[in-house]
């Protein structure tokens, strides 16, 4: 050995691979992920538990041509430029899609390269348009909140004055402007760039506020049912988001479940070891450890729309505006958590995690 290869030190290869920045997996000649990386876990936004041991294309949903060559021991290569996968329940992305043969014994390695897309490319002049029109969203909410609030006033004042005819007016009338200040607010929310204020909470008083509310609906045939972990530490959140999130995931459960009479909507609360995100703010990956999960077993959402499920406007409901889920996507970024559905059997799931609270900063 000469002295220059004594001097280069040895490297531990399972660490180098898990840190490495392009998604990768080790899959075995029937298409089973055997190994994930880190970069893996954050695309598919699952932890390496919940991955390995199933067949590769059940996490990450891809062309019929691609999972028959996986599948089958004799493809050991595969090479796509630019192939559409679904991961995580989301809408389609593009990767750069190379599968290569390991070892003798018929494994594959399976590296998900993304695409770089148009908007990417675009990135500054994006955002700056974006925000420009956010702050253009706001100053029309405002103008228009004003003279909503003046005729709402002008109807109250007229019902004092009419006939059940003419009170039958003015109450649409006052229920129409509730209803577009309330939509107004909600645009808001998306036009807002500045975090929300984050503090050590109590996950149960947001849960119990939002559940109260969701009772006090009536909802008919609908059964609430609790599954709570009792030994839940702080979470880093805030309160108001929590119950906003919470009473849209519940509502929607309820509403999902059209009044039958066996309808059943069940929360529960785990403490889940190993998911973390990276949110591309510097601050490397972030755990999130703790689960707050609502789940009924209404029919589900149907297949055509699960990929943008998280998207403004997006509904299956016929008076539905399609901004209850993106408001709860955000709102769960906003405190540095993420939010996933899944179809689990006959029960439809929508799981929020976030970070545990940070020691040393008061509530």
């Amino acid at each position: 050995m000469s002295a220059l290869t004594s001097s280069i030190p040895t490297f531990d290869h399972d660490e180098l691979i898990h840190s490495h920045p392009v998604p990768t997996l080790l899959i075995d000649k029937g298409a089973v992920v055997l190994f994930v990386n880190a970069a893996a876990e954050q695309m598919c936004n699952m932890s390496r538990s919940a991955i390995i041991g199933r067949v590769v294309y059940d996490v990450i949903d891809m062309d019929r041509s691609y999972r028959q060559r996986m599948s089958d021991a004799a493809t050991s290569a595969l090479f796509a430029h630019r192939a559409e996968i679904s991961v995580g329940g989301r809408k389609t992305i593009f990767v750069d899609m190379q599968m290569v043969p390991y070892g003798q014994n018929g494994h594959r390695i399976l590296a998900l390269i993304p695409a770089q897309s148009d908007a990417e490319l675009m990135g500054g002049a994006i955002g700056r348009s974006g925000r420009a029109a956010g702050g253009a969203a706001s100053m029309l909410a405002h103008e228009i909140k004003n003279p909503l609030a003046g005729i709402k006033g002008a109807a109250q004042l007229l019902a004092r004055k009419t006939d059940a005819s003419g009170e039958r007016f003015t109450t649409l009338i006052c229920a129409e402007v509730d209803r577009i200040a309330t939509l107004i607010d909600q645009m808001e929310h998306f036009s807002r760039g500045q975090p929300i204020a984050c503090a050590p909470i109590n996950l149960y008083q947001p849960i119990h506020q939002a559940m109260e509310t969701a009772r006090a609906r009536q909802f008919p045939g609908v059964r609430f049912a609790e599954d709570f972990d009792p030994s839940l530490p702080l979470v880093q959140g805030n309160h108001d988001a929590m119950v906003q999130i919470l009473l849209n995931l519940v509502t929607n459960g309820c509403e999902a479940l059209g009044g039958r009479d066996d309808g059943v909507v069940r929360l529960a609360t785990a403490y889940r070891h190993g998911l973390s995100i990276d949110n591309g703010d510097g601050r490397g990956r972030i755990a999130l450890p703790i689960e707050v999960s609502v789940s009924d077993n209404g029919p589900g959402v149907p297949a055509d729309i699960r990929g943008d499920l998280f998207d403004p406007f997006v509904t299956t409901k016929r008076e539905g505006r399609g901004l209850g889920l993106a408001l709860v996507a955000k709102l769960a970024r906003d405190m540095g958590g993420t939010v996933q559905h899944m179809r689990d059997g006959e029960w439809t799931r929508f799981r929020v995690h976030l970070p545990v609270a940070q020691k040393g900063r008061g509530a």
